[in-house]
């Protein structure tokens, strides 16, 4: 259900805003032009504004959820990252748009996508800007720049030396994409014989390079990075953010807090690796290597937080946003700061104050879930109102009264 941004009224007993304002009772969103125009208790939001209403009894509107790592792949075939997949680009973008429609339905209404065969998020990033296709927002990184076999090299660019990775980099700012991604290191789904997450792969004068370019263009540098030396790497050559982290120590935790470097840490996506390879179809060879980094990641993960590392939330084709949400309150996050990862923290990972919270100005990116989801965040999968940029997207049988 896609209608274009109209005048509306949004009502439920909940309201959580993701920021400064918290949590309102009996409260009421206003939009106009695709924008919030108000937002408060529903008695004073209704007597200033007009517009249809849409009422959302026993339910809590909270800002459109925001997904921070996501290849839109699938978690079939498409998703894997090899060489050895030889299908049409026209069928990626199928997959791609496909998943992009799913997700919106379960309440993602940003999508960071951070790399992607033949830079086709970028197309359709304009397929949804220009209405052919329903979608969430994409901030999007083109073809990430691997080493020569690297990790990812099946929808990368492999490049070697710092001129060629510069020009690789190039290559993807000419296409448009918000930001530059880098694999600086091997991956638990590995992509070639012999493969290992702790194996640094780009250099330090290779990353530094496509910084370099990216800086110059205003565009931040995020950097795949699992194993220590690759993570040592990508922060002295000056990434902005780290992928996954999965060997990440104190010591970079401290310097990523210090500098400003922010952590999308993917939690839920090594779980699903660990558990549920047979189910997701996945490689044998996965398995041990997702088990065996389970607690390592979990430890890194906490030096983060105790460092005081900015996060967000990313589920990388194979994890879940709900999952991830309800695995950083393994961590004793409350409901509510678990929520604001996958909200506004999405929007600072972007670098964008258009989205994340409910509040006057931003674009009207909201969701409505039964119940209180701050009480049990199982409610965030059930997803009954869906707007995106003022369009409602999806509303469940039931609800408009």
């Amino acid at each position: 259900m896609t209608n274009g941004p109209a005048d509306m009224i949004l009502s439920a007993p909940r309201i959580f805003t993701a920021g400064d304002a918290g949590l309102i009772e009996d409260g009421a969103v206003a939009v106009s032009d695709g924008v919030i125009a108000a937002v408060g208790r529903r008695s004073d939001v209704t007597a200033g504004f007009a517009g249809e209403e849409i009422r959302l009894p026993d339910a809590t509107l909270l800002p459109g959820l925001v997904d921070s790592h996501e290849h839109l792949m699938g978690t079939g075939r498409f998703a894997e990252g090899t060489g050895t997949l030889h299908e049409p680009e026209s069928m990626y973008a199928l997959v791609f748009a496909d998943a992009g429609v799913r997700m919106l339905r379960r309440g993602v209404t940003t999508v960071r996508v951070p790399g992607s065969y033949a830079a086709i998020d970028l197309v359709v990033r304009r397929a949804i800007a220009e209405g052919l296709t329903r979608g969430p927002r994409l901030v999007c990184a083109g073809q990430p720049v691997t080493m020569t076999g690297g990790h990812g090299h099946g929808i990368g660019i492999e490049a070697d030396g710092a001129a060629a990775c510069a020009g690789a980099a190039r290559s993807q700012l000419a296409l448009g994409v918000d930001f530059v991604k880098l694999m600086a290191s091997g991956g638990v789904g590995v992509v070639r014989p012999g493969e290992d997450p702790t194996h640094p792969e780009l250099t330090v004068e290779e990353m530094r390079a496509v910084v370099e370019v990216a800086t110059a263009a205003g565009r931040p540098v995020a950097a795949h990075a699992d194993g220590v030396q690759g993570i040592t790497n990508s922060l002295e050559a000056g990434i902005s953010c780290i992928e996954h982290g999965i060997y990440l120590t104190p010591d970079h935790a401290r310097y990523m807090a210090a500098n400003g470097v922010v952590l999308v840490p993917t939690l839920s996506t090594m779980t699903a690796i660990a558990h549920k390879t047979e189910q997701l179809g996945l490689p044998p060879v996965w398995k041990p290597i997702a088990e065996a980094i389970l607690p390592v990641h979990r430890a890194s993960f906490q030096a983060a937080l105790d460092a005081g590392v900015t996060f967000a939330a990313g589920t990388d084709s194979y994890g879940d946003i709900v999952d991830e949400i309800i695995e950083f309150t393994t961590y004793g996050i409350s409901s509510a700061d678990a929520i604001t990862a996958a909200t506004a923290g999405g929007a600072a990972i972007a670098r964008s104050d258009r989205f994340g919270t409910l509040e006057v100005g931003k674009d009207a990116d909201v969701i409505a879930v039964p119940g209180d989801p701050l009480a049990d965040l199982e409610a965030l999968r059930d997803v009954r109102l869906v707007v995106a940029r003022g369009a409602v997207e999806h509303l469940a049988d039931g609800v408009r009264t």
